[in-house]
């Protein structure tokens, strides 16, 4: 079953939430989006219990690149592909939904205006979809570069290695941190492939924050008031869609402009019909027979609605 947590400070349930799971064996922590501390299992162990096992991908990935120092130079032009693509998407971005502000702030009754919005609105999801599709072609494009790096003894060794832990641990947690390159790690060594096939076998996967963003269809980066100009939401990528029809916010009250409704309408009027869900610490929703159960404080999840509200989530 699939645990989604809010972020975990101040008052950290993932200890609540493995307690509740029980069983027997490791618990498999990915804290790949750290980049530091990512091996300290000790505080790990006081926080998580004495069964916790680290799964050290961002480590791994920096022994890889030290020894196979060819990697670099096929991995980077992909990677340069795609930050282009993420600009390039961007600056089309912010110009649509531009046009989508400014219709907003006609009258809204107007058939004429209405038609108009629904057409820019439709603009900016066709926008969305052409980047994710662009970015799986530059992904496909590599694939046979890449290959015969991930074929060599060291990294097919490492990529054996996790995907063992991912089937025999007991649970598997995913923790916060970038996001990128939590994704990217577990893209490399092929942990992504492991976790949609522990879930597929019914395997228990507990996430939060980043974790649980990679978990998604869609991962969407989010914040209403960055330190330059004035952020909208912009797409990463594709995750591994453990958890459909949904885009998740961390940190929602922090990073959202909340009280803003034509805001919040925007962002979940873009997304639909997936339901962008905000988590805040002390959210923990279990994904049980495609509908959520929530376990964990009920103001702590929140959905975004349509009409600019923010109503506590409704869950089965």
């Amino acid at each position: 079953m699939l645990h989604v947590l809010g972020p975990q400070r101040p008052r950290p349930n993932v200890p609540a939430c493995l307690d509740e799971l029980g069983g027997e064996g490791t618990v498999l922590v990915i804290t790949a989006g750290w980049r530091t501390e990512e091996t300290d299992d000790e505080a790990l162990k006081r926080h998580l219990g004495p069964d916790v096992v680290v799964l050290p991908l961002y480590s791994w990935f920096e022994v890889v690149d030290k020894e196979l120092p060819g990697l670099r130079q096929a991995y980077r032009p992909r990677q340069d592909q795609l930050m282009r693509l993420r600009r390039l998407h961007r600056l089309r971005l912010h110009s649509a939904l531009q046009v989508v502000h400014e219709l907003r702030s006609l009258a809204p009754t107007d058939p004429v205006v209405a038609r108009e919005l629904q057409q820019a609105l439709d603009h900016v999801r066709t926008l969305d979809a052409g980047m994710l599709a662009a970015s799986d072609a530059i992904f496909a494009d590599h694939e046979e570069a890449l290959a015969e790096w991930k074929a060599t003894k060291l990294v097919a060794g490492l990529t054996a290695k996790a995907d063992k832990a991912v089937r025999e641990a007991r649970t598997v947690v995913l923790t916060g941190g970038h996001v990128a390159v939590l994704l990217n790690r577990l893209r490399f060594f092929g942990v992504d492939r492991a976790l949609v096939e522990r879930h597929t076998n019914g395997g228990d996967i507990v996430a939060w924050s980043a974790g649980a963003m990679v978990l998604t269809e869609r991962i969407v980066l989010f914040y209403d008031d960055p330190p330059n100009g004035q952020g909208v939401p912009e797409l990463l990528d594709r995750g591994l869609g453990l958890v459909p029809n949904a885009v998740l916010l961390p940190h929602a009250r922090q990073r959202l402009s909340l009280d803003d409704p034509d805001r919040v309408a925007l962002l979940a009027q873009r997304f639909a019909p997936a339901q962008c869900l905000g988590l805040e610490n002390g959210a923990w929703l279990a994904r049980r027979d495609g509908l959520w159960v929530n376990r964990g404080d009920p103001a702590a999840a929140i959905e975004l609605t349509e009409r600019g509200a923010c109503p506590r989530m409704a869950c089965a």
